[in-house]
């Protein structure tokens, strides 16, 4: 969550109650694995990472989000 927030200006904030079921749906999707270690301040933690099928899933979003992001542009340009 806080990397996400610094990562884009602050602009971006996911509240704990939407990031975690999302999570457990990439997970079941097979689109990133975890595994337990500790923290920088001793603490239990889960490391996520994306898997092969991930990057490919990662792919096509941003090609999608690129793809959208470009129509919005066209349609707020001045006619």
């Amino acid at each position: 969550m806080q990397a996400i927030e610094r990562r884009s200006g602050s602009v971006l904030r996911v509240e704990q109650g939407s990031l975690y079921p999302a999570l457990h749906r990439l997970i079941k999707r097979g689109w990133i694995t975890f595994e337990h270690g500790t923290s920088e301040n001793n603490r239990r933690a889960k490391y996520y990472k994306l898997t092969a099928k991930g990057l490919k899933q990662l792919a096509i979003e941003t090609s999608n989000w690129q793809t959208i992001a470009s129509a919005i542009a066209r349609v707020l340009r001045p006619a």
